[in-house]
């Protein structure tokens, strides 16, 4: 199973990215989850996606969100105005326009097992840990295993190989 996932995220990755984007970096989200461990701490009921202010990644998530689960359990997509409200959440999303906010959502949320995934080149080496990346006009994305590790996440090295790793 984890190897036709794989498979499909290539070659979503080797897909040139056109009006369908929104729709391609909910999949992303979707299988970076896979690819994650989190602490059995924060076992929580529900698998909660935070998007950090406005995008069009929303309604593609929330239409994913409807079929699918993630580790067995029920999707939610909350909608996330502050650094503050993004803790509990297991995945919180950064549109590019809300990329500033960087450094205070990384502060705020220092050891709280969240994968923080943004849209802006290079938000890795600001503490996000996953980034999506436009290279040669295809989706890829930038990951950095060390920024995953604090906090208190582990991740899969075949996802780490996927990407383009930022140390």
């Amino acid at each position: 199973m984890k190897k036709k996932i794989l498979v499909l995220m290539m070659a979503i990755m080797s897909l040139s990215v056109t009006g369908q984007q929104s729709m391609f970096k909910a999949l992303f989200l979707f299988n970076f989850a896979k690819y994650i461990e989190w602490p059995e701490s924060s076992n929580q009921k529900d698998f909660i996606i935070g998007i950090y202010g406005s995008d069009d990644v929303e309604d593609e998530l929330k239409k994913l969100a409807s079929s699918r689960k993630i580790n067995a359990k029920t999707i939610v997509i909350k909608k996330v105005g502050s650094p503050d409200e993004a803790k509990g959440t297991n995945i919180l999303y950064i549109p590019t326009s809300n990329s500033n906010s960087i450094d205070a959502i990384t502060k705020s949320l220092l050891n709280e097992p969240t994968l923080i995934v943004t849209d802006k080149a290079k938000m890795c080496n600001k503490g996000a840990h996953i980034n999506y990346a436009l290279v040669d006009g295809k989706m890829k994305f930038e990951i950095s295993k060390n920024n995953i590790n604090s906090n208190n996440l582990k991740v899969s090295p075949k996802l780490i190989s996927l990407g383009i790793e930022v140390k």
